[in-house]
């Protein structure tokens, strides 16, 4: 348990670390989760992802959002009831990752999907990117469309904000995006 618990941790940081070097958050933003069976890993508030170690990740309470574990002046991230939503909407989904891709998030502030008929990889991989509607982050309001979403896409919009990938794992969840 031990060991998957280390493997998945450092799933997380090796994406959100991706995301990063990218330029696809900036040092506070953004953020990236696993699943641990019942609980999840996520990254904290205020902790610049370049520079996130192991013992900097949030265990959460799958169920109820309660911190079960944080090292000292760690707190999860304020995006995390969006992650447990996806969590809890999909049992099949061990990686959330949101991000601030310059052009997927022009598209989430101008409150238009992403559609293209541009190159094949596009249409065989997305088809389309849907956008949920807004809800103010950390709010339960983020939240109104995403479980409609997700039984039909693995990455979608939030309008006037981001981007948000589900995958088999943290590091696939931030290649999606």
């Amino acid at each position: 348990m031990e060991q998957q618990r280390a493997q998945r941790a450092q799933d997380c940081l090796k994406a959100a670390k991706l995301l990063y070097s990218r330029f696809m958050v900036n040092a506070y933003e953004g953020n990236v989760s696993v699943r641990l069976g019942s609980s999840i890993l996520i990254t904290p508030s205020g902790v610049c992802k370049e520079e996130l170690e192991a013992d900097d990740l949030v265990e959460v309470d799958l169920e109820s959002g309660r911190t079960i574990a944080a090292k000292p002046g760690r707190v999860a991230s304020s995006e995390l009831k969006m992650h447990l939503c996806v969590y809890k909407s999909r049992a099949d989904v061990m990686g959330v990752a949101h991000a601030h891709p310059p052009f997927a998030t022009a598209y989430a502030v101008a409150g238009l999907p992403i559609q293209t008929r541009a190159y094949p990889e596009m249409r065989v991989l997305y088809d389309h990117i849907p956008i949920c509607s807004y809800g103010r982050p950390s709010t339960d309001a983020v939240n109104a469309d995403i479980p409609g979403v997700l039984r039909t896409h693995d990455v979608f919009l939030l309008a006037n904000h981001g981007l948000v990938a589900a995958a088999p794992s943290a590091i696939v969840a931030a290649y999606r995006l």
